[in-house]
């Protein structure tokens, strides 16, 4: 027993203050792994357990302000950082190279930019936490789903690894699409949130779309360099985003055709009715 808590204790040092990039080791919540595995944690056991117990006899709490100013300020951060990043991607690069980046490890203005925009990335995915919290206190815990709770908590784990082991590079694009779908997503919530969802349901379904678009470009984007080789990124973590991307397209998928089909259906079964009821009258 001893001997294995020598070799957990040593492989986590020499992974974790060894091998880590130093640049950001004095940003909030980016030295230990501890915490951030704590707060994930107790994001899981809160929504999956303690707060659905804690709601069962109780009426939903009102938080719709709460929402509104939380969708209003996701919606913001995320456009920010989308055209930041797009900004250095497109324009301060000499050659970005879409085939195989490379990580910046220096400490110019190009390599800090990129341990920044890891860093808000990843602080970002922290503060999603907050959607399945409010699903909890308004009693919806139906839409704590499974692609939910598991996208949401892998993603803070994901992008703290990837802010210590691998900041920017061929990441970026990562962070390129998703901010640019959370931004329209949490643009689509506040409008629901002011009241428009009959205006904006539209909206949900090729919102949905262009997820898996972002999934099989993320794919190909992660395989690609897999399948060329030759390529100065960490192979491991390719690959991890290159099986992250199909398995999550995967869900995203069989979420599109569970929800949109059987919405189609009705739709088309109302139509029938309708015409049928013109028909007798």
């Amino acid at each position: 027993m001893a001997t294995f808590v020598s070799f957990v204790t040593k492989n986590y040092n020499d992974l974790f203050f060894k091998r880590r990039d130093e640049r950001s080791v004095h940003l909030p919540l980016a030295g230990s792994p501890l915490f951030i595995i704590g707060i994930v944690c107790t994001y899981l056991c809160f929504v999956l357990q303690y707060g659905p117990r804690h709601m069962l006899n109780r009426k939903p709490y009102n938080v719709l302000n709460m929402i509104k100013i939380y969708n209003l300020i996701q919606m913001i951060a995320n456009i920010t950082l989308f055209l930041h990043i797009c900004y250095n991607v497109f324009l301060l690069y000499d050659n970005f190279s879409f085939r195989c980046q490379p990580i910046d490890y220096s400490i110019s203005r190009v390599g800090m930019d990129e341990v920044y925009f890891s860093y808000a990335y990843f602080l970002l995915k922290l503060l999603d936490l907050a959607d399945t919290v409010f699903f909890v206190l308004r009693k919806k815990q139906s839409h704590v789903s499974f692609l939910h709770v598991y996208h949401h908590s892998f993603m803070v784990l994901t992008t703290y690894c990837a802010l210590v082991f691998v900041p920017g590079g061929h990441v970026l694009l990562l962070g390129l699409w998703n901010t640019l779908v959370h931004a329209i997503m949490y643009f689509y919530y506040f409008l629901s949130s002011l009241g428009a969802q009959n205006h904006s349901i539209w909206w949900k379904k090729y919102l949905t779309r262009l997820q898996l678009i972002q999934f099989i470009h993320l794919a190909f984007h992660f395989g690609r360099p897999l399948l060329s080789g030759n390529c100065n990124f960490p192979k491991f973590w390719l690959w991890y985003g290159f099986l992250q991307a199909i398995f999550v397209l995967g869900l995203f998928l069989d979420f599109y055709i569970k929800t949109y089909n059987k919405t189609d259906k009705s739709i088309t079964s109302q139509r029938h009715c309708e015409k049928k009821k013109r028909k007798i009258e």
